[in-house]
C-alpha cells in the first residue's frame, strides 16, 4: 500500500477573494480524505487563516509579511520530506515554493486564476502540474509554454448548501425597497472588474428605470475614482458601495439581477453565488465567465460596452419571465460546480504525480 500522500498548500491568504475562498473549500475537504495530510503554510491573523481554523485545516503559520516573505521559504523547508506535493496557490506562493524545492526537491502543483500573460513562466514550465480555472486560463498556461500533458482545467467549486442557507440582510446596510429592483455586483474595485462600465450602464437604465437600485460589494483601489465619478453621473442615490461583506449571498439573495461587467476574469466565482440563489447574471463575455454561465443562467455581453449592459440589465428587469426561466436554468447549471468534484479532480492530478491509495 502507497504511503499516505502529504500535501503542503501554499497561499499567502493577505486578502480574502474568490481563490482564498477556493482554497478553503478544497482543504476542507481533502482534510476529510484519509488518504492525504493537507496542511497550509499561511500568513496569522488574516480572515483566510481565521477561515481555515473554522475549517478545522491544519496550518502553518508564518510572518507572512511582504510578497516573497523568505520565511515562508524556512517554513516549507520544515514541511518538505517523502511523499510530499507542494501545491502553490498564487504567483508568490510559486515563487517561494520554486525556490525551496530546488534545495528539497518535491513535486510543485501551480493553480493558476488569471487570464493575464505569465510574466515568470519558467516556474510554471518547472512545476510538476498546473491547474487552470477556465479554458482561457488553460490558454495563457499554454501559451506560456507549458506541456499540454500537464495542465489540467478544473473549474471552481461552490458549497452549495451553505450559500443557499438564508441570511438576513446585513445591519449595517440600508434596508432594500421591496418595491425596487435591486442590480447587485460582487466585485474587487480593481481594474479589471470593469466597474466604471457598471456607472455608465446604470446612469442609461435610469432613464427607464428610475427606481432601480444598484450594490457593489466589495473593496479596493478603484474606490475613490468609482466614487468621484458616481457623483460625476449624479448617481449617489442609485448606485452603493458599502464595501466588502462577509456573506454577499445575504444580499445577492435579494437581488434582481446579478451583473459582472468584467473586462478580464478567471472564473468568476461570484457568479456561482448568483446563480446558486437563483438570480439572473448578465456578465462580459470574457476570460471564464462563459465557464461559469456554460449551464445557463444568465446572458453575456461584450466586455467594455455600457450600452449593452444597459440593455441587458433593462431587459430582464421588463421580462419576469424570462428571468423566471434564467432563475430555474441557474439553480440547475450550478450544480456542475460542486466541492466533490473540485476535491476528486485535484486529488486525480496529485495520483498522476505520486502514488497514492484511492479514497473512492
Amino acid at each position: 500500500m502507497p504511503h499516505r500522500l502529504k500535501i503542503v498548500h501554499v497561499a499567502s491568504g493577505r486578502e480574502w477573494r474568490g481563490g482564498q475562498r477556493q482554497v478553503v473549500l478544497l482543504t476542507r475537504e481533502l482534510a476529510q480524505r484519509d488518504t492525504v495530510r493537507s496542511l497550509v503554510i499561511t500568513g496569522a491573523g488574516t480572515l483566510f487563516a481565521d477561515r481555515l481554523d473554522a475549517a478545522y485545516v491544519e496550518q502553518h503559520h508564518v510572518g507572512w509579511r511582504i510578497g516573497l516573505d523568505p520565511r515562508v521559504v524556512l517554513a516549507l523547508l520544515q514541511e518538505l520530506g517523502p511523499h510530499t506535493i507542494v501545491h502553490a496557490h498564487d504567483n508568490h506562493a510559486l515563487a517561494l515554493a520554486t525556490f525551496a524545492t530546488r534545495i528539497h526537491y518535491a513535486p510543485i502543483v501551480a493553480s493558476r486564476r488569471l487570464t493575464l500573460p505569465i510574466r515568470s513562466p519558467r516556474r510554471y514550465q518547472r512545476a510538476a502540474a498546473v491547474i487552470a480555472i477556465s479554458d482561457a486560463v488553460r490558454e495563457e498556461v499554454l501559451i506560456a509554454g507549458v506541456d499540454p500533458d500537464r495542465v489540467h482545467m478544473i473549474p471552481d467549486a461552490i458549497d452549495l448548501a451553505a450559500t443557499t442557507t438564508w441570511r438576513p440582510w446585513p445591519e449595517d446596510l440600508p434596508a432594500p425597497d421591496e418595491a425596487a429592483p435591486l442590480i447587485v455586483c460582487v466585485a474587487a474595485l480593481t481594474g479589471e472588474k470593469g466597474l466604471p462600465v457598471l456607472l455608465d450602464a446604470a446612469n442609461l437604465v435610469r432613464a427607464s428605470h428610475p427606481f432601480a437600485r444598484w450594490i457593489v460589494l466589495g473593496e479596493g483601489p478603484q474606490r475613490a475614482a468609482l466614487e468621484a465619478q458616481r457623483k460625476a453621473l449624479n448617481l449617489g442615490d442609485i448606485v452603493a458601495f458599502p464595501g466588502s461583506i462577509e456573506e454577499p449571498t445575504a444580499v445577492l439573495s435579494r437581488a434582481t439581477v446579478a451583473v459582472q461587467p468584467s473586462l478580464s476574469e478567471g472564473f468568476g466565482s461570484s457568479v456561482l453565488d448568483a446563480l446558486a440563489v437563483g438570480v439572473p447574471v448578465v456578465a462580459s463575455s470574457v476570460g471564464g465567465l462563459p465557464d461559469a454561465l456554460g449551464g445557463g443562467g444568465g446572458r453575456l455581453i461584450t466586455p467594455g460596452d455600457p450600452q449593452g449592459l444597459a440593455d441587458a440589465v433593462s431587459r430582464l428587469l421588463e421580462r419576469p419571465e424570462e428571468r423566471a426561466a434564467l432563475s430555474a436554468q441557474a439553480r440547475t447549471g450550478v450544480r456542475r460546480f460542486s466541492v466533490e468534484r473540485l476535491v476528486d479532480r485535484t486529488l486525480d492530478v496529485y495520483r498522476s504525480l505520486m502514488p497514492m491509495p484511492s479514497d473512492r
